[in-house]
């Protein structure tokens, strides 16, 4: 079998900084400086691997396929944050509106994300199982009726028609 491997990049986010204007020291109209153009570096934030069957023996065409299952919650009352929380999956709704048993997770093959009142939360404050949403310990509160959006991604792939 072959192994596939995605790589999830994002370029680290540069701030302008402030330009100080030295005393005595006054520039001309005329005098114009070009900036120099400097490429960001890309951070590798996540890799997935993939099996596959080897397609030389076949000839058959790879394609790599997303997964897309989405869960939404909206909390009665307030949740303090200050000791970090659990949210169950029994307690999410899909898509369709219907009740959730399991959160889907596709290990490896795939990625969870967080939205706290349609914002992106960072990886690092929370964790997803099939059973359960930890949210960790922060100083803040999230409101009631703040939605609460776990999406799960992971990808799959097909050889031909046959999928993997």
């Amino acid at each position: 079998m072959l192994q596939i491997v995605i790589n999830l990049y994002c370029r680290k986010k540069s701030y302008g900084g402030i330009k100080h204007i030295k005393k005595g020291k006054i520039r001309k109209k005329k005098e114009t400086r070009k900036k120099k153009k400097t490429c960001r570096p890309l951070y590798l934030i996540n890799q997935i691997k993939i099996k596959t069957p080897d397609p030389v023996s076949g000839n058959l065409p790879i394609s790599i396929k997303p997964i897309v299952q989405r869960y939404f919650y909206i909390p009665p009352d307030d949740i303090n944050l200050a000791e970090g929380t659990v949210i169950f999956s029994n307690q999410f709704i899909d898509d369709n509106g219907e009740p959730v048993h399991e959160l889907a997770d596709f290990g490896q093959a795939g990625y969870f994300n967080l939205f706290i009142n349609g914002v992106l939360q960072e990886g690092k404050l929370f964790g997803v199982t099939s059973e359960t949403l930890t949210i960790a310990p922060t100083e803040q509160n999230i409101s009631r009726g703040t939605p609460i959006i776990i999406e799960s991604i992971g990808f799959a792939a097909e050889c031909g028609k046959i999928r993997i």
